[in-house]
């Protein structure tokens, strides 16, 4: 699967790199960034390192990861991508994460709605879903601002920091 760039008004959104691997160890290093996931904090910049070679790295048929990054000063804030991406199906999986100090200032949802154009008109994606920590209230308001509908919720789906997890099901259609 192509690892697209992509500019908004405000963002680049540029494949991850080798010279990304410390800005990748300092935003997965943080609790507040893997609080809703089942990943672990990193603890060394050798993890964040195995993370871009097993799934941040371009080239993957499956996913894409990119670096959301300020355009006026090229600062990487976060990373946005695809998963679970089946073109038979016309469907992918959208995830993102950003770091603490840039939440609220609407870079995630200018990221969702590029990656989404992006999906809907150069991949053909008819559909783009996305899971979400009930929790999770920040990432509930993207989705909702950005066209997502839930669809359901998936029951103790994930286990992680010591319990089990819902799911909330979100998606779109291309209409």
């Amino acid at each position: 699967m192509e690892t697209p760039s992509l500019v908004t008004e405000r963002l680049n959104l540029r494949p991850i790199s080798p010279n990304d691997i410390d800005f990748i160890f300092k935003l997965f290093k943080r609790s507040e960034t893997n609080k809703y996931s089942e990943y672990p904090d990193l603890k060394t910049r050798d993890e964040a390192m195995e993370m871009y070679e097993g799934y941040l790295k371009p080239g993957f048929e499956s996913h894409f990861r990119v670096i959301i990054e300020k355009k006026d000063t090229e600062t990487p804030m976060g990373t946005i991508g695809f998963y679970k991406y089946s073109e038979t199906h016309k469907r992918a999986e959208m995830g993102y994460d950003l770091l603490k100090e840039y939440w609220g200032n609407g870079y995630v949802t200018e990221a969702v709605r590029a990656i989404s154009d992006y999906g809907f008109n150069d991949l053909g994606l008819i559909k783009i879903e996305a899971t979400v920590d009930p929790e999770n209230s920040r990432s509930i308001r993207v989705l909702e601002r950005t066209g997502f509908k839930q669809e359901g919720t998936l029951l103790k789906r994930y286990y992680y920091r010591g319990s089990f997890h819902d799911e909330l099901y979100y998606g779109i259609i291309k209409e």
